[in-house]
């Protein structure tokens, strides 16, 4: 039976705005919470999703299962009757301690309770052959995220970046987690998936588990799940005028974000803006020092601007950006609504300063380096596709 109310719980915003979007397009009410309480009002009608962001990527273990726990407490409290792990899909970060955290805290309300691992994301080129993560072929410290300026990456096996995981099939979930039952932690496994055909068959696995499966994944697996739960939604709908006036801000270092600013800026350069919204991109600088500072930081001057000029659009790429940009103006929620193209959520600030204002997300690690002109090309063409409103 499909579920009501479905929590997320991410490490950062962007991701959680990946995984909520997917929902969003089949008709689910989709929020991403910038503040936390148990049951916000934006929950208004069912089927529903909440996601919660934890910012715990750069945390040590320790912190960032304790942290995810309180995360997954509170959605239990809200009344969430499932429970998705997004995660990075190169597995940057403190994985093992989120897993760890969110595995025990639903575990206490739903004993017999088994974490799913599974980070595949195919069309962005991510998969898992035998317990490895690959990245376009390449195990993942071969990569650029075993070069990552915050988070580094230094193993491919899943067994090894979270330790205790063990190796199942999708086909053999039920007998795992009945043989997990009465543990006093609930096991973690992970799943091999190279198509999206094989997240579905993890989905279904999972959708047979009810409130004792939970997903742990990138887009990929959330957009099965997606799928799975997906009947009988509203049709598509269309929203918005064309953007007039857009601002980009980048706080991601990720090399092809980085880049993607400098085609944008060449681009605007040599062609200039004719036949172009009005676009004004910022950046954080490129020194490593206190990140969660530098976010802070970067947030106070985004919203600066935003109060100085008529925008109608704000693009954020990067997730502890996006989060200390939306708390600096104080908002409550976004409202997710649409994808603006594979991989770029679109929605709307619920709350604060700058309420209504429609916002489009981006991880920095995702796509090609044009991205932010195909951004801004498909933001001048809009109306685009969303989930029509009760």
């Amino acid at each position: 039976m499909a579920p009501q109310l479905v929590g997320v719980v991410a490490d950062d915003l962007t991701g959680a705005m990946d995984a909520a979007v997917h929902f969003a397009v089949d008709g689910w009410s989709a929020h991403v919470l910038c503040r936390r309480p148990p049951r916000p009002p934006v929950v208004e009608r069912a089927p529903s999703l909440l996601a919660v962001v934890t910012g715990v990527r750069g945390a040590p273990d320790a912190e960032a299962a304790e942290r995810t726990a309180g995360a997954v407490e509170d959605l239990l409290a809200g009344g969430c009757d499932r429970l998705y792990v997004k995660v990075d899909s190169t597995m940057r970060g403190s994985v093992a301690g989120q897993l760890r955290g969110a595995s025990a805290a639903w575990g206490e309300r739903h004993r017999g309770t088994i974490l799913v691992l599974c980070p595949a994301f195919p069309d962005e080129g991510r998969v898992v052959v035998r317990g490895t993560v690959l990245v376009d072929g390449s195990p993942l410290d071969r990569t650029p995220a075993a070069g990552d300026a915050i988070t580094p990456v230094a193993e491919s096996r899943l067994d090894r970046l979270v330790p205790g995981a063990t190796q199942v099939v999708a086909a053999a979930l039920g007998s795992t987690a009945r043989s997990g039952v009465g543990g006093n932690t609930p096991p973690i496994v992970v799943v091999d998936a190279s198509t999206d055909a094989d997240l579905d068959d993890i989905a279904a696995a999972l959708d047979g588990l009810g409130p004792h499966g939970v997903a742990a994944g990138a887009a990929g697996l959330a957009a099965a799940m997606a799928r799975r739960w997906a009947g009988g939604r509203r049709p598509a709908g269309t929203i918005g005028p064309p953007a007039a006036r857009v601002l980009i801000a980048v706080s991601s270092l990720h090399p092809t974000a980085r880049e993607s600013v400098e085609r944008l800026r060449r681009a605007f350069a040599d062609h200039g803006e004719r036949g172009r919204p009005a676009v004004d991109a910022m950046t954080t600088g490129e020194r490593l020092t206190d990140a969660s500072a530098i976010a802070a930081g970067f947030g106070a001057q985004v919203v600066a601007r935003l109060a100085t000029g008529a925008y109608d659009t704000l693009v954020l790429v990067g997730g502890d950006g996006a989060a200390a940009v939306l708390d600096r103006a104080g908002a409550d929620a976004i409202e997710v609504e649409a994808a603006l193209a594979p991989g770029v959520p679109v929605g709307r600030i619920v709350g604060g300063t700058f309420d209504g204002l429609r916002v489009v997300t981006k991880s920095g690690g995702f796509g090609r380096s044009d991205a932010l002109l195909r951004i801004v090309d498909r933001l001048q063409s809009s109306p685009f596709v969303r989930k029509e409103r009760p």
